[in-house]
């Protein structure tokens, strides 16, 4: 359910804990302020100021915490991007990047980004878009480039054409994963062009040397890493690149997916125990850590849109973060990976007012976030998108 009013409301929420998504303790007994889309105050409610006229909603056996990011996706501009979009917030994700900006053949992603901050489609995610540049022999197509001096040009044409992040691959996909793709020199090229434009560099590598190639080269964001290898970690470690390994897709549930694709499905099973080796050390040496889920996933695996996220989550958990760590993961690390923290990620003053209030305790079980009935508040940019569980009734 969605509210019927769409103006910018002040609310006063009053929550039995928070979770602010920078990795701080929770707060019990809090309060948060939503004025003109923003986070006026979040903390302990006997230090809340004065709410004014604002709506006091009593949350108290919520808790509350950033809306969360979810940095690796395959939506463009088509209309089912929208319906994904929507699944997506209903599962208390508010903000999505996507790689598939410029597919090739597909709708870009760029118009849908502007509607939705428009306002035009309530009840959906934010989407950032991500330009794939690519080599002539790499699997995604986007805008194919060889060369350091035609990848410049087309990562300019890509800032220019309004890209939030530029995504290439140094190795190829299930299909062929030892597959070599870009250069060093050329990822170098890719990567000094895209951050003089201020744009973070993701990089799909799943091998050496692939890896090796991209973290020197200066990506900032090393996506999968399915067969990271220690040499690989240890230097995400020493070059400061966050590691986002979604792992959902080498999950027993995932692969499943793939049986009618014999090799996909044998690389996929190959890599389920080196890909979670490689994020167990990745936890150990203190890799940065960041959240994607490479969702919305094969429909006959994963039916409802947005339920990749949290399971991501939980997948995170396993493998050595607390929970506590996977949320600051999947909000504030995240947004910290594509230079977004300074407006979201957090629930801290000034930031837009992206909240999820969450029947239940995460902290005690990660695997609450992903039950979809639990969510009974979200906000995006402080309007309140959606409304569910036991909230439905007491707006009505």
């Amino acid at each position: 359910m969605r509210p019927m009013s769409r103006g910018m409301t002040s609310y006063l929420l009053q929550v039995g804990r928070l979770i602010d998504g920078t990795g701080r303790a929770e707060i019990a007994d809090a309060s948060i302020l939503i004025e003109q889309g923003r986070i006026r105050y979040a903390g302990p409610r006997r230090e809340a100021p004065p709410a004014g006229d604002a709506v006091v909603m009593d949350a108290e056996e919520m808790t509350a915490l950033p809306g969360l990011i979810d940095g690796h996706n395959g939506l463009t501009g088509e209309m089912s991007s929208v319906s994904a979009l929507k699944g997506y917030l209903e599962h208390g994700v508010t903000t999505v990047a996507t790689f598939l900006g410029n597919a090739a053949g597909r709708a870009p992603a760029i118009p849908l980004r502007e509607a939705i901050r428009r306002g035009e489609l309530p009840g959906c995610a934010s989407l950032v878009v991500g330009y794939i540049v690519n080599g002539s022999n790499a699997f995604q197509r986007g805008e194919t480039a060889d060369g350091p001096w035609e990848i410049r040009r087309a990562v300019h044409r890509a800032a220019e054409a309004g890209a939030d992040f530029i995504k290439a691959a140094a190795t190829g996909s299930f299909t062929d994963v030892r597959h070599r793709t870009y250069t060093r020199e050329e990822l170098e090229a890719l990567a000094d062009e895209a951050h003089s434009w201020g744009l973070p560099v993701v990089i799909h590598a799943h091998t050496q040397p692939g890896l090796d190639r991209s973290i020197e080269a200066g990506a900032d964001l090393i996506v999968h890493g399915c067969f990271a290898d220690p040499a690989a970690i240890d230097r995400m470690a020493r070059r400061g690149a966050t590691y986002m390994p979604t792992l959902r897709v080498t999950s027993a549930r995932n692969v499943s997916g793939f049986s009618d694709e014999p090799s996909v499905y044998a690389s996929m099973s190959e890599a389920q125990p080196a890909h979670r080796a490689a994020v167990r050390r990745a936890i150990r040496n203190g890799v940065g850590i960041a959240l994607g889920s490479h969702g919305p996933g094969l429909k006959s695996v994963w039916p409802h849109s947005g339920e990749t996220t949290a399971f991501e989550l939980a997948e995170l958990v396993r493998c050595g973060l607390s929970p506590l760590q996977a949320i600051s993961a999947g909000t504030l690390q995240t947004a910290r990976a594509f230079r977004l923290d300074g407006r979201l990620g957090s629930l801290s003053p000034g930031k837009q007012a992206d909240v999820l209030c969450i029947r239940g305790n995460p902290l005690q079980r990660i695997e609450l976030l992903r039950e979809q009935e639990r969510v009974a508040l979200v906000f995006r940019h402080g309007r309140l998108e959606y409304v569910g569980g036991t909230f439905r009734g007491r707006l009505q």
